[in-house]
């Protein structure tokens, strides 16, 4: 099956797109078009005006200025993949980058793209949340910035108006007492996860926990915030009951759907363990302590 016809337009700057977003009726995005492609293709989806975004060169950067990690709305999960500078400092995102579906898809699916399709078993929601992130929109007022905990409305829906672009994504930079991480459950390369968490630890100088992110994937409406979990871990220092306790905390506020790929209640179990997983791996790239992992 090929797509119904639409109308393209290939911008090649930001005020150029955000120009079309404001005068087109009812236009969509493209950037990696590695979800919106599929479902063209099939039908699934049937625009009647599509702006590809791939020609603005300007946004396809991942750097670090003024404070944070920025990824630019054309900065690809192949470049997360393949950064020294993320592989050095964000643990959690070398973690998810290699976990996104496959090869071919992470060379060209964008960062950005994911966060907007809002897909609640995406895996870079969860991260932005863990990290207190940040979604940039531009629109036909200027610049607006989102955190992530209000950009996720419902499945496959935002706070980001028809009329605004995304331009970026960023997160913190890391203090140097600061670690971070990902672990997901998925049946097989490709799949989307069963069940995602993502941490993130930052320690004073005594050792004791000063803040901490949790961030879910694919155990709620949207990827969700662990605030429970993480009001038990803050100023407590890091043990293996702690972590095991901040797991509980987790899954219980995790509300996960029985489906083929297992019910709500082993899903919860898999959320406590990734949790306490990933917060053991924090706390070691932290360079607080060896934590054994989770096994049981």
């Amino acid at each position: 099956m090929k797509a119904a016809p639409f109308e393209h337009h290939e911008p090649t700057s930001v005020d150029e797109a955000v120009s079309l977003l404001e005068s087109l009726d009812g236009p969509t995005v493209l950037s990696g078009g590695q979800s919106l492609v599929p479902m063209l293709r099939f039908r699934l989806a049937n625009p009647d005006v599509v702006v590809d975004i791939n020609g603005i060169e300007e946004l396809g950067y991942l750097r670090e200025e003024d404070g944070f990690l920025k990824l630019g709305a054309l900065a690809r999960h192949a470049d997360v993949e393949g950064s020294e500078l993320i592989a050095e400092k964000y643990g959690s995102f070398a973690d998810a980058a290699p976990l996104v579906a496959d090869p071919q898809i992470r060379n060209r699916g964008t960062v950005v793209g994911s966060v907007a399709q809002a897909d609640p078993k995406g895996d870079w929601g969860s991260l932005l949340i863990a990290h207190d992130g940040e979604v940039v929109a531009r629109g036909p007022d200027g610049e607006r910035v989102i955190p992530a905990d209000e950009f996720f409305l419902l499945p496959y829906d935002t706070a980001l108006d028809e009329d605004e672009l995304i331009t970026e994504v960023r997160v913190p930079t890391p203090s140097d007492r600061e670690g971070s991480a990902y672990h997901k459950l998925k049946r097989k390369t490709g799949d989307y996860a069963m069940a995602g968490v993502g941490v993130r630890l930052r320690f004073d100088d005594d050792g004791v926990i000063e803040a901490a992110g949790i961030g879910m994937t694919a155990v709620d409406i949207t990827n969700a915030r662990a605030s429970d979990a993480e009001d038990h871990l803050e100023g407590e220092r890091p043990t293996p009951d702690l972590f095991e306790a901040a797991g509980e905390s987790a899954a219980e506020e995790s509300h996960p759907e029985s489906d083929e790929h297992g019910d709500a209640a082993y899903k919860e179990r898999m959320v406590k363990v990734l949790t306490q997983r990933a917060l053991g791996d924090a706390a070691e790239r932290a360079g607080v302590v060896k934590q054994r992992r989770v096994s049981r």
